[in-house]
C-alpha cells in the first residue's frame, strides 16, 4: 500500500461508475443483512433512480420514492436492516407526514453516494443536493454537512484522487456547507457543534466518544485515500472497524476510484449496480429499460430469486 499521505492519482477508471458497486460491496462485507446489502444500500439507489431522472433533488418527490420500497396495505416492505430513526420517519412519510429529525446520524452520507457521482464536475451543485437529500430525513447539522463531504470524496475519487488532496477537498466541502447551515441556523438542528469541522475531518481519527458523523467520515477517509493494490482489503477493513455503515462509505470511495470489479463477496444485483452506475457517469438518463427498484428488491426480500 503507497504513503496515505502522498498526493497520489491513478488512471480513471470509469470515472466512478464503481462507486454505488463498491458501496454495495461494503455494506455486504460489513454484515448489512443475511440476505446481502441493507437499507443503507436500497436509500442510495432510490436516490441514484431520483438523479437519473431530476438531474436534481426534489425532496417531497425523493420522500414518496423512499416511501414507494416501504410498502403498502397490499404490499410488504422491501427495506432490510432499517434503522429504527428511517423506520420512524418511514412510517410518517407513508401517511403524508415525514419528519426529519434532529438526532446526528450518518445515515444521510451514504445515502449522498450517488449524488458525488452526478455531481463529480459541478461542486455548487453536488452541495446543494447532497444537502437537500440528507434533510430529507435529518436536520441536524453536521449529519447534512457530512452528507456532503462524503459526496464530495466521492467525486475526487471518480477522477482518481487520493492522499491529502482527497482529505482536503472532503473538508473544503464540509466548510462550504456549514457556512451555508450557519447562515440559516433556523433550517437545522445543533449548528453550533460545526465549529471547526473541516480540522475533525483533517484530524486523525480516533472513537473516543462515539462515532459522530464527522468522525465516521474522517475515519473512512483515513482508510480510503491510499491508493491500494487490492483495494477490497480497505474495505474489509472498514467493515472489520465499523461494520457496513464505514464499510458501505470505504466501498463509495474505492469503488469510485477503482472502477467496476469483481469484489470478493456475493453482492445480490451486483449487474444492476453496474448499470446505473455506467448510466449515471454517462448521463443517460432513461430508466425506462431498468427494473423498478421495488420489484427488484422484494426478489431478494421473498428469498425467491438473490440474482437480478
Amino acid at each position: 500500500m503507497t504513503d496515505p499521505n502522498a498526493p497520489l492519482y491513478s488512471l480513471v477508471a470509469g470515472e466512478g461508475s464503481g462507486a454505488l458497486l463498491g458501496e454495495a460491496a461494503g455494506d455486504v462485507a460489513g454484515g448489512g443483512h443475511p440476505s446481502g446489502y441493507s437499507c443503507q444500500t436500497q436509500q442510495a439507489t432510490v436516490v441514484a433512480y431520483h438523479l437519473l431522472r431530476n438531474d436534481g433533488i426534489d425532496r417531497d418527490l425523493l420522500a414518496n420514492e423512499m416511501a414507494e420500497l416501504g410498502g403498502s396495505a397490499a404490499e410488504p416492505t422491501v427495506y432490510r436492516g432499517m434503522s429504527p430513526g428511517f423506520a420512524e420517519w418511514l412510517e410518517g412519510a407513508q401517511v403524508g407526514n415525514p419528519v426529519a429529525t434532529a438526532d446526528s446520524s450518518t445515515e444521510p452520507a451514504i445515502r449522498a453516494v450517488p449524488v458525488g457521482v452526478w455531481f463529480r464536475r459541478d461542486p455548487e451543485g453536488l452541495v446543494e443536493a447532497a444537502m437537500s437529500a440528507a434533510r430529507l430525513t435529518h436536520i441536524d447539522g453536521e449529519s447534512v454537512v457530512t452528507a456532503a463531504a462524503l459526496a464530495a470524496a466521492v467525486a475526487g475519487a471518480c477522477f482518481g484522487q487520493s492522499g491529502n488532496d482527497l482529505r482536503l477537498a472532503a473538508a473544503e466541502i464540509a466548510e462550504k456547507a456549514a457556512a451555508m447551515v450557519s447562515e440559516e441556523p433556523y433550517r437545522y438542528g445543533n449548528s453550533d457543534r460545526l465549529a471547526g469541522i473541516r480540522q475533525r475531518i483533517l484530524t486523525a481519527p480516533n472513537t473516543e466518544g462515539g462515532w459522530q458523523p464527522a468522525q465516521t467520515l474522517a475515519i473512512a477517509l483515513d482508510l480510503s485515500v491510499s491508493v491500494a493494490d487490492e483495494p477490497y482489503r480497505q474495505i474489509e477493513e472498514a467493515a472489520r472497524r465499523g461494520g457496513s455503515l464505514l464499510g458501505g462509505m470505504v466501498g463509495a470511495i474505492v469503488g469510485a476510484r477503482s472502477g467496476l470489479r469483481l469484489w470478493p463477496w456475493v453482492i445480490p444485483n451486483d449487474i444492476w449496480f453496474a448499470e446505473i452506475g455506467r448510466r449515471m457517469v454517462s448521463r443517460n438518463q432513461e430508466t425506462r429499460d431498468l427494473p423498478v427498484p421495488y420489484s427488484v428488491e422484494e426478489r431478494i426480500t421473498s428469498g425467491l430469486d438473490r440474482d437480478l
